[in-house]
């Protein structure tokens, strides 16, 4: 990851100011997760969620995705691929994947997800 003017408190840089308020959000809260870690789909092919995340009450690991730019289609077709992905190696919706979206006129309010975090992980 190259350097970003967003910098979390555990020193990661990441991609936007939404990803750090989600970072910030779990950090503080004292929910474990890495930052776009490595996941193998296949004999040769990888992703890289945003937030590979443990629930310290039940032991299970969740995958938060932010979708910050959809109002790009290349980006809005790549990232709606890569949730197919995710579920062929378990990481389905409404069970251990999130997805938040936002497109330039729209952003994700803090509250969303504080709420996220408080219901899924505290």
């Amino acid at each position: 990851m190259p350097d970003s003017e967003f910098i979390t408190s555990k020193g990661e840089h990441v991609r936007s100011k939404t990803e750090w308020i989600i970072a910030e959000r779990l950090y503080k809260a004292g929910v474990p997760y890495f930052y776009e870690v490595i996941v193998p789909i296949g004999e040769d092919r990888i992703l890289s969620p945003d937030f590979y995340i443990l629930n310290k009450r039940t032991g299970k690991v969740f995958i938060w995705e932010h979708l910050g730019k959809m109002d790009d289609e290349n980006y809005r077709i790549k990232n709606l691929k890569k949730i197919d992905d995710y579920a062929k190696i378990g990481f389905v919706l409404g069970k251990n994947l999130i997805v938040t979206f936002e497109s330039g006129d729209k952003q994700i309010s803090t509250k969303t997800v504080e709420r996220i975090i408080q219901e899924l992980f505290l």
